[in-house]
Order: C-alpha cells, then sequence, then structure tokens
C-alpha cells in the first residue's frame, strides 16, 4: 500500500478504481499490466463493500482497432474500461459490484470522469490500484487535483518502479488550474492530454512505457 490522505487505512477504504495501462495491438485485449491491475483489484476488493471502477478508453495516441459499437456508442477498438469489465466478470467478480468508465484519455480524465460522474455512487474513500511508478504519479500529481474523496494506493505487483520521466510533467500539465465545474473540468482536460499527445507524436512518442 502507498499512503494517499494522512490517516486513511486500508479498513476504512469502501472502493476500487482501476486506471487502464493500454490495449494489446488490434486493440481487442488488455495488455498483461491491465490484466495484472484487474488481478489486483478484484483480490483488494474481496475485502470490501463499495464497488470496483474500470476507467479508460483509450490513449489519444493509441489509434488501434477496428470500430466497435458498445453501450450505443461508437468506439476505435474496445474501450479499456470493458475489456477489464470482461476480464474480472470472466475471473468470477460480481457483476453488481462492476462499474464502467469508458471515456477518459488519460490519468487525469480517469480519476476525473470516475469521480464526477457518478460511478462511485457515494463519497466514500477509495483505493487505487496500479504500478509502483504509476501510483507515485496519481497519488502526488493527479488524486489531489481531481478527487474529492479520501484515497490510498494499492501497489500491482510486477512492472517498472518508475515511470517515463516526462509522465509526470505532462499531468502536471493536464491537471494544473482546472474549471471548479466538474463538467467543465473534464473536458478542459481532455483537451490538454490530446493537445499534448499529438505534440509527442510529431516528436516521435507514442507512449509512456
Amino acid at each position: 500500500m502507498l499512503p494517499g490522505t494522512p490517516g486513511l487505512t486500508l479498513d476504512r477504504v469502501a472502493h476500487v478504481l482501476v486506471p487502464g495501462h493500454g490495449r494489446n495491438e488490434d486493440g481487442s485485449g488488455l495488455t498483461p499490466g491491465g490484466a495484472g491491475r484487474c488481478r489486483t483489484a478484484l483480490a483488494l476488493h474481496a475485502s470490501l463493500p463499495g464497488v470496483i471502477v474500470c476507467a479508460g478508453y483509450k490513449s489519444p495516441a493509441d489509434r488501434k482497432g477496428a470500430v466497435v459499437h458498445t453501450a450505443g456508442e461508437t468506439f476505435q477498438g474496445v474501450p479499456e474500461a470493458d475489456l477489464m469489465h470482461a476480464w474480472l466478470l470472466s475471473a468470477g467478480a460480481d457483476p453488481a459490484v462492476l462499474r464502467v468508465e469508458r471515456h477518459s484519455v488519460d490519468t487525469v480524465t480517469n480519476l476525473l470522469r470516475a469521480e464526477h460522474e457518478g460511478h462511485f455512487g457515494d463519497d466514500r474513500p477509495v483505493a487505487v490500484v496500479s504500478h509502483r511508478g504509476h501510483l507515485r504519479r496519481i497519488l502526488t500529481v493527479i488524486a489531489p487535483r481531481t478527487l474529492r474523496r479520501p484515497y490510498l494506493g494499492v501497489v500491482v505487483p510486477g512492472g517498472p518502479p518508475r515511470e517515463n520521466p516526462l509522465a509526470a510533467p505532462i499531468s502536471r500539465l493536464v491537471a494544473a488550474a482546472l474549471p471548479a465545474d466538474p463538467a467543465a473540468a473534464i473536458l478542459s482536460a481532455t483537451r490538454r492530454s490530446e493537445r499534448l499527445w499529438q505534440l509527442a507524436a510529431v516528436l516521435g512518442k507514442r507512449s509512456y512505457h
């Protein structure tokens, strides 16, 4: 476990949030890292009373996948959140505790949408499940600017201990001085992320990983 909100302990946590880790080569499945996050989330949730929120569509840099129709909407490839939902169901998760946030495009918007679109259903504390390097960025840079509930982190085994050095500065830019209105904050963060990834693509960078 990694600390987030001062004084929060795991026995006070209700919900689990699982940010996406990207999709496979054709946009139809999870990466091994994404499956690892689901595995840790499911094991953690066995002792918690709340829901598991699967968060993510795809990175703006991700151009993979055929056109897919899900929940009355059209996507390029299967959204990461739906892939995580399917993984959890196949592993025996109770469908009643699973929530899908399939529109966010990066970690900042993962948390913004999960929080402000009502996916948790209440204001009880949340455990964010991810790899160690990613969690450090979430807990120090992103969660203080996006979540309105107590939070901590639960580490997924494996993965690199540190992220690409560009990840944290980009998240700071995306999350800086967002509007107070939730819908406006989500729109602003999404546009910033898309523009920064457009710039990254011009410079030849297509992934944090």
